[in-house]
């Protein structure tokens, strides 16, 4: 229930129309000379017994009783308030004793039986109060008639009033319990989709990568995985049109094929069989559809041969302050349209370094592809890849998202001062992070 239908069903929201009614019933009972006030102190009862009600009612809603017991004695002051109120304004023959509907559906919305029982006899007090307390009544069998009758009339709408909020009760439990499957549900993709981020790749020599996905909701569309290959390692970030558990599941399958192409040393190839793996019959065609861009790139020594799938968002922020952005004019994969995607080659130098990230960072830059200037002067602040990745995942987290946020970075790392003396190759242990 949303907090403003909450607000609706407060002690003090119930309490005021009814509390209004008085006010504006003794006010026209005093004005008008047609609405004559036969007890001037069972008038004032009635209006301080109205008056202690709301002060309870506000009070209860302040302290969020909405729904306690506490919160009943206010519709059973009401119900005395208006049998005062009979016994003001003419007994059997005031004209306010419909208001008495107001305390009863009060009650009566109870999800309980006996919340039936409780406003009968709440309306059997407004009635017999001038019967019992006021001389004036010259016919107390009209009173008893007007009571048999009223009762058995109020307490029908009593009957239905409860029905219907038990009903609705039951569905609302119903629809609460469905919420905490599907939620069940979505956590337990939300720990599946995070178990699929890339583990540290061991010993790589003088590569440094980092990356790290954070959704928009519990799980995205988004992903990146970067594992090592015979000649060296390879990477990827997809972006799965969409958001949601239907996207996740898109990302898993394109994750999972691009893996399973591992032995296949052209990117291009491997791209191929993920767009193979996404085309569905065409009779089904509309049910799956649904598109990826995707960056997928392996690195062998300081070679770095790619393929950019309708993706573009990858930069090179190099050591000498250039910036290399690598971008095609591909199509996406699952399109299902016959596309050929082409390998390029490009080389990484030592401490220069690659950020590629989904288009949910263009928005922290106001949507711009100005981003890719931002996001490589950011690896040139600081080539580490972890830092590079914190940075944007940091500002992610400043700004409300409304869609996934994936980096991964890759940095050649720089040649220790006695390994360039020798000229020797760097070997070392790379850093990796998945957060």
């Amino acid at each position: 229930m949303r907090r403003g239908e909450r607000w609706l069903l407060t002690p003090l929201v119930k309490q005021v129309p009814f509390a209004l009614l008085v006010a504006l019933g003794s006010a026209l009972s005093l004005a008008l000379p047609q609405l004559t006030v036969t007890d001037g102190n069972a008038l004032l009862a009635s209006i301080v017994l109205t008056l202690v009600a709301t002060l309870w009612a506000a009070a209860l809603t302040l302290r969020g009783y909405s729904a306690s017991t506490l919160a009943n004695i206010v519709p059973a002051i009401d119900f005395v308030a208006l049998g005062m109120m009979r016994i003001a304004t003419g007994s059997s023959t005031s004209i306010f004793t419909a208001m008495v509907v107001l305390p009863l559906v009060w009650l009566a919305a109870e999800q309980v039986r006996r919340a039936v029982a409780y406003a009968v006899i709440g309306v059997a007090v407004v009635i017999l109060m001038p019967f019992v307390f006021d001389s004036a009544v010259t016919d107390p069998t009209r009173e008893l008639v007007r009571l048999g009758v009223v009762l058995i009339a109020y307490g029908m709408l009593a009957v239905v009033v409860n029905q219907l909020s038990r009903l609705h009760g039951a569905q609302l439990r119903r629809s609460r319990d469905r919420e905490a499957v599907v939620q069940a549900e979505i956590e337990r993709a939300a720990e599946i989709q995070r178990s699929l981020l890339p583990r540290e790749l061991g010993t790589v020599s003088g590569f440094s990568v980092a990356g790290t996905c954070l959704p928009a909701k519990s799980v995205g569309g988004d992903f990146l995985d970067w594992y090592e290959t015979d000649g060296g390692l390879a990477l990827t970030l997809g972006d799965v049109m969409g958001k949601g558990v239907g996207s996740a599941l898109l990302a898993a399958a394109v994750r999972a094929v691009l893996r399973s192409a591992r032995t296949e040393p052209d990117p291009a190839a491997a791209v191929e069989r993920a767009s193979q793996g996404l085309a569905t019959d065409p009779d089904r065609a509309e049910a799956t559809a649904g598109f990826t861009t995707l960056f997928h790139a392996r690195l062998d020594g300081d070679v770095l041969r790619w393929v950019d799938a309708g993706h573009g968002l990858t930069v090179i922020a190099r050591h000498d302050g250039t910036v290399e952005r690598l971008a095609s004019s591909s199509l996406p994969i699952g399109l299902g349209l016959e596309e050929a995607w082409r390998t390029n080659e490009t080389r990484l130098g030592p401490d220069d370094v690659l950020v590629c990230f989904s288009d949910g960072v263009l928005d922290l830059f106001g949507g711009s592809l100005n981003t890719v200037d931002r996001v490589a002067e950011i690896a040139r602040d600081d080539t580490r890849p972890e830092q590079v990745v914190e940075r944007l995942i940091t500002l992610a987290r400043s700004v409300e998202q409304e869609d996934d946020v994936t980096v991964i970075a890759l940095r050649r790392d720089p040649v220790p001062a006695d390994d360039e003396a020798a000229g020797s190759e760097p070997s070392h242990t790379g850093y990796v992070s998945a957060r």
